[in-house]
């Protein structure tokens, strides 16, 4: 039997280039169509298959750890390649199943002239499918991979607009809070408003809550960490905009800031520290 398979390993890595053309044959019309549109030359991409076509032959006889070691490699590669692209994973999947039929069509002829068994071929695909298994658990892996950094990228874009940090002169600044915060969002928002007072080398951060929407316990112990951790580095925050029907429900939560400091609006906390309001004269 090992003689055999080394034999079919050796006519399938003999015969590479008409099963990479074979698989052509096979595949959906609609993924030949994204492949045109991708850019990749049909050379390059027939070089690649060419490639995978001979590490299939090559696992009849080579040892297993050794081949799945290249497919790991090549799989790494390619797979960065249709990512870069904008190939869809499906569409590359079911493609997989088209190199296995193309193999197949190598020995057709010698199959219906009983010069191989059937048997013989099912331990081919015994040993080529666990192969194309695990290329197809290894693409999974590296869309995945792509999907967590783009979503992690998108949560930190997400989290430096929820917590915008304007300086409106040297050492001071504003942040408005707008929505609800929650544990996740208040995190966030301390974690972003010390790094940007730090950076900012600021003395003042107003802090303006005019715009969220449910002032609860929870919500004011956040606010409350908040503005701690800004004054361990020696940053005075200012707590700006609590709405009379807000006062009224923290007064009910027996909720208080009476150790903060605090102004019943922006504009009034601004000039308390020099800020006053002008006329501003437009050019005709």
């Amino acid at each position: 039997m090992r003689d055999e398979l080394f034999y079919l390993g050796q006519k399938i890595v003999s015969h590479k280039s008409e099963i990479a053309q074979g698989v052509i044959h096979y595949q959906e019309q609609r993924y030949s169509d994204q492949l045109k549109l991708s850019g990749i030359k049909k050379e390059q991409l027939t070089e690649w298959r060419m490639q995978l076509i001979e590490m299939l032959g090559q696992s009849l006889y080579e040892d297993k750890v050794e081949t799945f070691r290249k497919v790991k490699e090549w799989t790494g590669r390619i797979g960065k390649v249709a990512l870069e692209k904008g190939l869809p994973l499906n569409e590359s999947l079911k493609t997989l199943s088209a190199f296995r039929t193309a193999i197949w069509d190598i020995f057709t002829e010698q199959l219906h002239d009983n010069q191989i068994s059937a048997a013989l071929m099912l331990q081919v695909n015994k040993e080529i499918n666990p192969i194309l298994d695990e290329i197809a658990f290894l693409l999974n892996e590296v869309f995945l991979t792509q999907q967590k950094d783009q979503l992690a990228l998108i949560h930190n874009a997400m989290d430096e607009l929820s917590a915008p940090i304007v300086p409106i002169a040297e050492k001071i600044a504003i942040l408005p809070l707008i929505g609800e915060i929650d544990t996740h969002r208040a995190s966030s928002v301390m974690e972003t408003a010390l790094r940007k007072s730090s950076e900012l080398q600021l003395d003042f951060l107003f802090i303006d809550i005019s715009g969220v929407a449910i002032m609860d316990t929870m919500v004011s112990h956040n606010i409350y960490q908040i503005i701690n951790a800004l004054k361990m580095m020696g940053v005075q925050s200012v707590l700006t905009g609590i709405r009379p029907e807000v006062a009224h429900t923290l007064g009910n939560l027996g909720i208080t800031f009476e150790d903060l400091k605090t102004s019943a609006s922006l504009k009034k906390a601004l000039e308390d520290v020099g800020f006053t309001q002008y006329k501003m004269v437009l050019p005709v």
